[in-house]
């Protein structure tokens, strides 16, 4: 580390050309060929997990941000290690091989999230500058430049854990508060300086696209903060890197994640400006991109839609997402390029034993190793960063629309396959699906999978879904057999276990409620079920959050009661879910599909409203719903047509399903609670769905 001259830094840059040497730039609502003029659509990945890790990237909840793993591995094998194990991390991970092999694949740029302590160390900074900088963080950044300029790869800067953080949360690196908004005098003037260094630094390079200011800022749910704040800091930042860099495109995140832009408005303080909003899933319709297309139009500004992802197998829903985004002029960043023992991106690392023992110490479950142990360990892990000890994913690459492996794939030699994980033996109960999974090396791959030691027809890809199997099946043995032109592997026997159906029988009724919000006599034999899992903030008390449902059916309808204890109902926030509210999910032939499709279905019905909305199909839902407010809460009735849900119900049908709600006491979502999902994301995938069953008029 050095510190450098403040004085010499100001004198340069009032000396310095501001021309702009960017492969592209703006022009009203497209990213252009700075050349041709031509219209350039983004294809990318995110760059995590090298700089930033996060927990979940690394296989560990508990610890989740780089300054808890900093310190984790300082206990393990002290200061010096801990030091050589970030060298062999930072210089494995992140190779030129890897900006070769996107290249080649179609990929025409990358985001680099950047943690602001890699190039400016949080501790020892004076209150003011002159601040002092890691020559050894921007060496990093100055080899991939040069590889990037080599490959005529675009880099899009992005301020992912800025410093002082703009989120209190762990993808900011933040102690728990967001000191960027709560110490502003502190930590505005360090990242205006750490914006202005890398500007400096990189300023004639063609490869730089251009500066995210920050990544998902978090501003109105925390107490006596402004959101107008995010927009003043984004026009003194466009002005500091303007002394650098007069044409280099500034990307904008919104408020809550970046989805919320209205904060930001006017987007006029720069003509090179790009909205820049995320969402998971990726958004895959035009209902999806309406609230940032109008923003679009407003402002003759371009869209880019700068992180999603995190989808696995089998990955159509990438396809149908980026040939959407690509036929409406959009961009899109992938997340990420690597990460640790996931399917969802290019890279997959897998974990050594020795690693794991670590991440078992760190969750509790284990011993400590000893320093000898963890340091062999960690290094042995640093080292398997590289792309050449990863499992490459060139199924995920196909996926998205423009790219090909095969290119890259013919560089490479065709290896025999390698089974890396065994399919597991399954427990399901009766009504569901079972899943069997293998994981192998060696592509291109074959596989064929058998029952009982016979192939099924049409059995041929990496996962075997069993459909409703029966009873009779229970006990079945499966495997797998995985072959290309250098060999072939056959794995282990995996077992499925069917128990019998032990959830919720939704009785049929004899007479239908009236929907009004008022608890009919018809409600009074019916079991009642409790939402028990909180999955986002917390619930003080019974008072505080409290919500239970019960549910019958009829030739018509499907019936819900549902009564909700809060204390303080609000109606306010810039989405439906930030307002209190239900949300019913319903898979009606309870495939426990990765993706939703015409039969899977996701409402919403907020408090102090007059509807339901269907939030995965559009058009009218024809659903009847009322309610009534009580001293404790409110109560809440819906009825929703079997014709809405296009199904013929029949007693013993098997339907997933799953029952949240989102509790906002004021402003902003604060808590939610759910029946099944452990996990907030079922709004994403009805594989997490639990199961009811509808019963005759006794309830079997």
């Amino acid at each position: 580390m050095r510190r450098t001259s403040y004085l010499a830094g100001i004198i340069l840059l009032l000396c310095s050309s501001t021309i702009s040497y960017a492969y592209y730039t703006t022009k009203g609502q497209n990213i252009v060929n700075r050349k041709t003029g031509e219209t350039v659509i983004l294809r990318g990945f995110g760059i995590g997990c090298w700089l930033l890790p996060e927990g979940y990237m690394w296989g560990i909840r508990k610890l989740d941000r780089p300054r808890q793993f900093e310190e984790a591995i300082i206990d393990l094998v002290g200061k010096n290690d801990a030091s050589k194990f970030w060298e062999i991390y930072y210089h494995n991970f992140m190779t030129e091989s890897d900006v070769k092999a996107m290249k080649m694949w179609g990929v025409n740029s990358i985001r680099i999230a950047l943690l602001a302590s890699v190039l400016q160390p949080r501790d020892g900074q004076p209150d003011k500058p002159p601040y002092f900088y890691s020559e050894a963080g921007f060496a990093l950044l100055d080899s991939l430049v040069s590889w990037c300029e080599k490959s005529h790869m675009g880099i899009i800067w992005d301020m992912h854990g800025a410093p002082g953080a703009q989120n209190a949360e762990n993808i900011a690196d933040s102690d728990g508060e967001a000191r960027l908004w709560t110490e502003k005098e502190k930590y505005w003037p360090r990242c205006f300086d750490l914006w202005l260094k890398i500007a400096g630094r990189y300023r004639d390079k063609e490869c730089i696209i251009g500066y995210d200011l920050l990544n998902e800022p978090l501003l109105r749910r925390y107490p006596h903060i402004s959101e107008l704040l995010l927009r003043e800091l984004y026009v003194k930042l466009t002005k500091t890197i303007r002394s650098i860099d007069q044409e280099g495109i500034i990307f904008i995140e919104g408020d809550d994640w970046a989805q919320n832009f209205e904060m930001l408005e006017p987007m006029d303080w720069d003509s090179h400006l790009v909205i820049a909003f995320h969402s998971y899933p990726p958004t895959a319709n035009s209902r999806g991109l309406e609230r940032w297309d109008i923003l679009r139009k407003k402002y003759n500004i371009p869209l880019w839609h700068g992180e999603t992802g995190e989808q696995g197998p089998p990955y159509f829903y990438n396809t149908q997402a980026t040939t959407f985004l690509e036929s409406q002029n959009v961009g899109w960043s992938w997340w990420t390029h690597k990460k640790f023992e996931r399917n969802t991106q290019p890279w997959n690392i897998p974990r050594t034993p020795g690693f794991n023992k670590i991440l078992e110490y760190w969750n509790g479950r284990g011993e400590k190793p000893s320093v000898d142990q963890a340091k062999d360990w960690l290094f042995d892990q640093a080292k398997k960063t590289h792309s050449d000890s990863c499992e490459f994913l060139p199924d995920l690459v196909i996926s998205l629309s423009g790219l090909d492996p095969d290119g890259y794939m013919a560089t490479r030699d065709t290896l025999p396959p390698v089974i890396i994980r065994q399919p597991a033996n399954t427990t399901i109960q009766s009504g569901d699906p079972a899943f069997f999974y293998v994981r192998v090396k060696g592509y291109p791959v074959q596989y064929q999978w058998q029952k009982n030691g016979t192939p099924i027809d049409g059995a041929a890809e990496f996962m075997l879904k069993v459909s409703h199997p029966d009873r009779a099946e229970n006990n079945s043995s499966y495997s797998v057999k995985a072959y290309n032109s250098k060999g072939s592997v056959k794995s282990r026997e995996a077992r499925l276990t069917i128990l019998p159906y032990a959830g919720p029988v939704i009785d049929k009724t004899p007479k239908a409620p009236v929907i009004d919000g008022r608890i009919d006599p018809i409600w009074g034999s019916v079991a009642e079920e409790r939402l028990s899992h909180i999955v986002l903030g917390k619930n003080e008390s019974l008072e505080d959050l409290s919500v239970t449902f019960k549910a019958v059916w009829d030739v018509t309808n499907l019936y819900f009661l549902i009564q909700i204890d809060d204390d303080v109902k609000s109606d306010q926030g810039s989405s439906d879910y930030d307002r209190d509210g239900v949300e019913i999910y319903l898979d009606m032939d309870n495939s426990k599909s990765r993706f939703y499709g015409d039969d899977e279905f996701m409402f919403r019905y907020n408090w102090n409203t007059d509807r339901v909305r269907d939030e995965k199909h559009r058009g009218p839902t024809e659903i009847k719903c009322a309610q009534q407010n009580t001293q404790s809460g409110y109560i809440a009735e819906i009825a929703i047509p079997w014709k809405v849900l296009s199904n013929l119900p029949q007693p013993g049908q098997y339907i997933g399903f799953d029952l949240h709600y989102n509790d906002n006491d004021g402003n902003q979502r604060e808590c939610k609670l759910t029946w099944h999902s452990a996990r907030d994301d079922a709004h994403q995938t009805p594989s997490v769905f639990g199961t009811i069953k509808l019963g005759d008029l006794k309830g079997k």
